[in-house]
């Protein structure tokens, strides 16, 4: 190497490649090192320079010389480099027909294949299993049932284009699912019948909280529609969408029955109270005077300390039904039960203040006093009722017992039955009958009816005395004749009987005889809706109905063992 007077370094042709820079050493940086990887017509081009014997001075040949040959080199490379591309280019879009096959590849049908072929076509039965599938379709068929029912019949060789068709049914079973979440299939959500929401949120946790196929990954019941968008969303068929998606929907309809269990039980026991305090109201309108009004005060509206009013009771009813709508059925239960209690206690309140008036109707007796049933509520009705119906109330707290005496018949005087068996006279016990005096004219002791009578006595009404009589009947002097009554009488299948009186036997019908019938039914509140006896019976019908609960047959039956256990025969 030679140093040229202009102070250039002169350099044989083969040390073109250590001044140009196209030295590629390991350990030395080169500009240019990444050419070293071109082949084909750059290191020809190269191993030409390299081999001139020429002397060439970098200074003698100039500066465009040596960008001249610098482009020569660049455009060499780029060549090389775009060949190389073509060529892998056209082996990647080469047909698979026209290569050689490689026996380390998957045949198209074989078990490690995408899918099953046959002579190099994939089964549409296989095809259809694996994107929908028979268990597909009946996980989805509550949710999306016609277009389950339209891929069910899906037939391979009855399809002109079987993979379009799989397609298409798969396209609209995953459009009719997205309806089926944006319509509230999948809300957990869960209205009572009278339309109020139930918080489900405070259902138990087995309720509240649902787990995932397959990893049993745990949602809150609240997610529920949002998970299945998206899985519906995310999964590439709708195959593997639906297992999630079933289970979802499963979940929302353990939660419906479960809390229709809940209802229907609580609807059950409200009804049972409800129809309950209706027997009480229909009792106290039954009576009348002071005693309604004061009864009503006590026991409808509750203004009294040892009486639970209807008002409380319907109150605490309220309470009960709210306590369902927020699905603490625990709470709900208890309160319900408490108040069917206090409705029951209510009930037999009332009907034993019924059985007292029915004694007075007797005339007198002794009423023991229900344990379920306040003594001092009894304290402060009984003065209401010895005003009202003119008899002596005495209250026995000790023995808890009520007497009723009637004090027109302190004397004893026996009971008379319309002249019959029953009736009494002194005759009747015994007793001769003073004799008329002698001197009195016999014809002026005879009235206008044939009656014998103590002159100047003012002559009692037949209606008067019948009524008089009538009242002091007591039910045991009747038994029999009521009996009789109550074992003719048919309901066949009716909700109501009705006899006409003047039918019966001349000793059975008696006004007595049908008004201590109609007042015993009367008082069946549970059983009796109406009963009915025409003025002046007999002639005249007696009916009797029934509420809906009762059919006549069993109501009869009912009535007459009743009567039976109470009075006797």
């Amino acid at each position: 190497m030679q140093i040229d007077r202009f102070g250039g370094i002169r350099s044989s042709g083969s040390d073109v490649s250590a001044t140009v820079g196209w030295g590629t050493e390991r350990g030395i940086s080169h500009p240019m090192s990444g050419w070293e990887y071109a082949d084909g017509p750059l290191l020809t081009i190269v191993r030409e320079f390299s081999g001139l014997e020429t002397t060439v001075s970098i200074v003698d040949i100039g500066p465009a010389v040596a960008l001249a040959m610098g482009g020569l080199l660049v455009l060499g490379a780029g060549l090389a480099i775009l060949r190389r591309s073509r060529s892998n280019s056209r082996s990647d879009t080469e047909p698979a027909s026209s290569r050689k096959p490689d026996d380390n590849a998957p045949e198209i049908g074989s078990k490690n294949g995408d899918a099953p072929a046959q002579n190099g076509t994939v089964d549409p039965q296989v095809a259809f299993e694996e994107r929908i599938g028979g268990g597909t379709l009946n996980r989805l068929k509550p949710i999306v049932p016609d277009s389950v029912e339209e891929a069910q019949a899906f037939d391979p060789a009855a399809a002109a284009d079987p993979m379009r068709e799989i397609n298409r049914l798969e396209q609209r079973l995953r459009r009719e699912l997205e309806d089926a979440i944006g319509d509230g299939t999948l809300d957990p959500g869960v209205t009572s019948r009278d339309g109020k929401p139930y918080e489900i949120v405070n259902l138990p946790s087995q309720y509240r909280e649902v787990s995932l196929p397959p990893a049993n990954e745990t949602i809150h019941v609240a997610d529920i529609e949002t998970v299945a968008a998206d899985v519906l969303e995310d999964e590439p068929h709708v195959r593997d969408a639906a297992r999630t998606i079933a289970a979802l929907f499963d979940h929302c309809r353990e939660i419906e029955s479960y809390v229709r269990r809940q209802e229907d039980a609580f609807i059950q026991r409200r009804r049972d109270v409800e129809g309950t305090l209706e027997d009480v109201r229909d009792l106290i309108n039954r009576f009348d005077g002071d005693l309604k009004d004061r009864v009503a005060e006590f026991v409808l509206e509750g203004r009294h300390g040892e009486v639970d009013g209807v008002v409380e009771i319907e109150r605490e009813l309220n309470d009960a039904t709210r306590a369902l709508h927020r699905c603490t059925f625990d709470e709900a239960t208890r309160t319900g039960e408490a108040a069917a209690e206090r409705s029951d206690e209510l009930l037999m309140t009332v009907d034993f203040l019924s059985g007292v008036v029915g004694t007075i109707d007797h005339g007198r007796g002794t009423i023991t006093i229900p344990e379920d049933v306040a003594v001092e509520f009894v304290a402060d009705i009984a003065p209401i009722i010895e005003r009202q119906y003119e008899h002596a109330v005495t209250l026995k707290r000790e023995r808890r017992e009520l007497v009723v005496e009637d004090p027109a018949n302190e004397r004893g005087d026996e009971f008379e039955f319309d002249g019959s068996e029953l009736s009494h006279g002194p005759e009747a016990a015994g007793v001769d009958t003073p004799p008329i005096s002698s001197d009195t004219n016999v014809d002026a002791q005879r009235g206008p009816d044939g009656q014998t009578r103590v002159p100047d006595e003012e002559p009692e009404s037949g209606a008067a005395r019948a009524q008089t009589r009538r009242a002091e009947v007591p039910p045991e002097a009747v038994a029999d004749e009521v009996l009789f009554i109550l074992r003719e009488l048919d309901g066949g299948g009716r909700a109501s009987v009705e006899c006409q009186t003047e039918r019966l036997p001349d000793a059975v019908a008696k006004p007595a005889v049908l008004e201590t019938l109609e007042r015993f039914c009367r008082r069946q509140t549970d059983i009796v809706a109406t009963v009915e006896l025409q003025a002046g019976a007999p002639p005249g019908f007696f009916e009797l109905e029934f509420d809906d609960r009762t059919s006549a047959s069993a109501g009869l039956e009912t009535l007459r063992e009743r009567f039976t256990d109470r009075y006797g025969r």
